[in-house]
């Protein structure tokens, strides 16, 4: 092989490798940005209109961006949080159910919720725990 194919051969080596290292990359970053809420958080909810209990605590385990109830959990959780931390999730309890939406950082996250079951609303606090 002459030096000036060796050296083109080289090149487009050289080229595709660096194509391929891009590309994982960014499935990589991909990946990771989908699973940045993963982790378990300890949700404070308070009721502001209607006749529940004023005040509950909950933990929930985020898993490659879907939500369920996590220890000892009187409700089930069920829902997910999108890449860019927006939550969308659905409690329900025999009978009742609550619908929750909010936003939510790597670290923490605030939102509102509603039960028509119940005719309560109210708000919501997560601090991620691990």
């Amino acid at each position: 092989m002459t030096p000036a194919k060796s050296s083109w051969l080289f090149t487009v080596t050289l080229i595709g490798a660096a194509s391929i290292s891009a590309a994982n990359a960014k499935d990589m970053i991909t990946t990771a940005s989908l699973h940045s809420h993963d982790g378990l958080y300890a949700v404070n909810i308070t009721t502001r209109h209607g006749d529940c209990d004023k005040h509950h605590h909950w933990m929930i385990l985020v898993s490659g961006g879907r939500v369920s109830s996590a220890g000892n959990t009187p409700m089930s959780a069920s829902g997910h949080i999108t890449p860019h931390g927006n939550v969308r999730l659905t409690f329900k309890r025999f009978h009742h159910v609550a619908t929750v939406t909010g936003r939510l950082t790597r670290k923490a996250g605030s939102g509102t919720w509603h039960s028509p079951t119940m005719e309560c609303t109210g708000s919501w606090h997560a601090r991620r725990q691990s």
